[in-house]
């Protein structure tokens, strides 16, 4: 059995890709299970509910000397426990490598483009995608227009682009429709502790040789998080020194403006002030980059 995971603190791409992974493998003879590796997202169920399809189950079972097949992530500081010991065979992502190591070549399918959801998409030839229901269509579409901010994000391709169109055919969505309904579940943070939300899409990240924790929040409006912005720093320093972290950071979108107010804490940025930064809604296209030179300035510095 093939145990197909997404990363921590999961987003939409992550559960749903991991989704229709195992249908794939599947549908190409090798018997493969999707896990969660955390709590689903308001949007992600969201998605779920749209095409009909039950959760994956949380991971509760150990992975030591399991298959396993990535999807979303190669750090293993973003993975469940137990993943290094398992046996990793195959991969499907769009971020840079993480410093992964397997015990036997993986399966890897790696691409510049906006979601691990459009990955998959090319790699499903035409074939197999009648093969498979149309419901999954509505899961990588979900996915890509999630990741991608309905497909404004920096990060989205023409691949992206295509493949929208494509999996709107497939799963006879209306893009406009649900992708407004789409980003309305995903900037809603409504009932949420500050704690729930520093770690609602929360990454570990090595930068330069520090531990960093990197939490994305993405809001319609400023006044969402207005009221929480004091606890949720308070909780930021409280994370830093229980993790031993150099530095947390806590980059909240606003996906109607397209711009990102970035706050600090940890020994490394706890003295840095917050500020916004215009057309910056990207954490691993525009955030991370930023973050390095930043770090290698600081240490620089006498």
């Amino acid at each position: 059995m093939i145990h197909v995971i997404g990363h921590s603190n999961p987003d939409s791409d992550a559960i749903c890709t991991a989704t229709v992974t195992a249908c794939w493998l599947n549908h190409c003879g090798r018997p493969a299970r999707a896990w969660r590796a955390g709590e689903a997202s308001t949007e992600t169920r969201f998605i779920f509910r749209e095409a009909g399809l039950t959760l994956p189950p949380f991971l509760d079972i150990p992975l030591l000397k399991e298959d396993v097949w990535l999807v979303d992530f190669t750090d293993p500081l973003q993975g469940p426990a137990g993943l290094i010991q398992s046996n990793i065979i195959g991969i499907i992502d769009h971020h840079r490598l993480g410093g992964l190591t397997t015990l036997l070549p993986p399966e890897v399918s790696i691409k510049p483009v906006g979601s691990s959801a459009t990955v998959l998409w090319l790699m499903i030839n035409t074939e197999m995608r009648n093969a498979m229901p149309p419901a999954y269509g509505i899961l990588l579409l979900g996915a890509l227009l999630s990741d991608t901010i309905d497909l404004l994000s920096p990060t989205t391709t023409e691949d992206d682009l295509r493949a929208a169109t494509e999996l709107c055919v497939w799963s006879g969505i209306k893009r406009r429709t649900f992708a407004q309904a789409l980003i309305a579940a995903k900037t809603d943070i409504s009932g949420l502790s500050a704690e729930q939300l520093l770690n609602k899409d929360l990454k570990v990240f090595s930068l330069v040789g520090i531990d960093a924790r990197i939490a994305q929040i993405e809001i319609s409006t400023s006044g969402q998080i207005a009221p929480l912005l004091n606890e949720l720093q308070e909780t930021m320093a409280q994370m830093a020194m229980s993790t031993g972290a150099g530095l947390v950071v806590l980059m909240v979108t606003n996906i109607t403006e397209c711009c990102s107010s970035l706050y600090f804490a940890g020994p490394e940025g706890g003295s840095t002030p917050s500020f916004s930064v215009e057309g910056m809604v990207s954490r691993k296209k525009q955030l991370l980059p930023w973050l390095e030179r930043f770090l290698l300035q600081s240490r620089s510095q006498p």
